[in-house]
């Protein structure tokens, strides 16, 4: 039987600014500073239901405040909501969740969809209720970039809707999700969704630039173990027509005007 052929669609929640760092192995560069990256989610169409992979973070001060981070930003235009609507949905109307690992900027809206099922692997929600981060790191804390209350929210009010994944499975024919043991995170995977253009990897934060660090094979900075991590970018880009980082401006649509500060806009910095 021929898998279903889906459409995916970028949405675009809000946007960051981290460091270089990030990018690269080891932060090997002779570039540094801050860099502005979207936080993105994405829309699969055409199978039973609308599906998301990923839903932001929960809210841009706490980035600042929990992780330490840099200025976090996001707008009116840029919520869940409203990116939903522009493609004539509702929070509502999503069916499923796969969520390719559980930091900040990627379980953060989970309570906005009332009837959607969650999918995780079990090994990230583990890593994420009991991280394991020294007290003192300047950036990610204790949490490593684990929001509790995300968490929580998995493991109590949104509990009966979680599915828990044990490795590689097919949720839906034709999307795949795959593990990438100890890659970005312990329990982190990408999603591999067959579209008319062939198959779509959404790899999370596996990958942040294609091209820095598939094509030209360096790794990223944020990994648990680099034969993991080098092994993962190796395999999805055998098996993806297309790679779709959740950070890499490339991949982003375009923002909308940014408003005035004083017109609503929101920065964790």
């Amino acid at each position: 039987m021929r898998p279903a052929r889906y459409r995916v669609h970028p949405l675009l929640l809000g946007e960051a600014e981290v460091g270089r760092a990030l990018d690269v192995f080891w932060s090997l560069t002779k570039e540094s500073g801050r860099v502005t990256v979207p936080i993105l989610a994405f829309l699969i169409e055409g199978g039973p239901h609308p599906i998301l992979v990923d839903t932001g973070m929960r809210d841009p001060a706490r980035a600042v405040e929990v992780h330490r981070l840099g200025p976090h930003r996001t707008t009116a235009e840029w919520s869940l909501e409203a990116q939903l609507a522009g493609h004539g949905l509702r929070p509502a109307d999503v069916g499923a969740v796969i969520l390719t690992h559980l930091h900040y900027d990627h379980a953060g809206g989970c309570q906005r969809l009332p009837r959607a099922r969650f999918l995780v692997q079990r090994r990230e929600l583990m890593e994420a209720a009991a991280p394991a981060g020294p007290r003192g790191l300047e950036v990610g804390g204790r949490e490593l970039f684990y929001d509790r209350w995300d968490v929580a929210a998995l493991v109590d009010e949104l509990w009966d809707r979680v599915d828990l994944l044990e490795g590689d499975e097919e949720p839906y024919p034709g999307i795949r999700c795959v593990r990438y043991a100890n890659s970005h995170t312990p329990g982190s995977q990408c999603v591999y969704v067959e579209t008319e253009a062939g198959t779509l990897a959404l790899v999370g934060d596996i990958v942040r630039k294609v091209d820095l660090n598939v094509e030209r094979g360096i790794p990223p900075g944020l990994f648990y173990d680099l034969e993991a991590i080098r092994a993962a970018i190796s395999d999805i880009r055998r098996r993806a027509d297309r790679i779709l980082p959740t950070h890499d401006p490339a991949v982003s649509p375009s923002p909308p005007a940014r408003p005035a500060r004083a017109g609503g806009e929101r920065d964790g910095g």
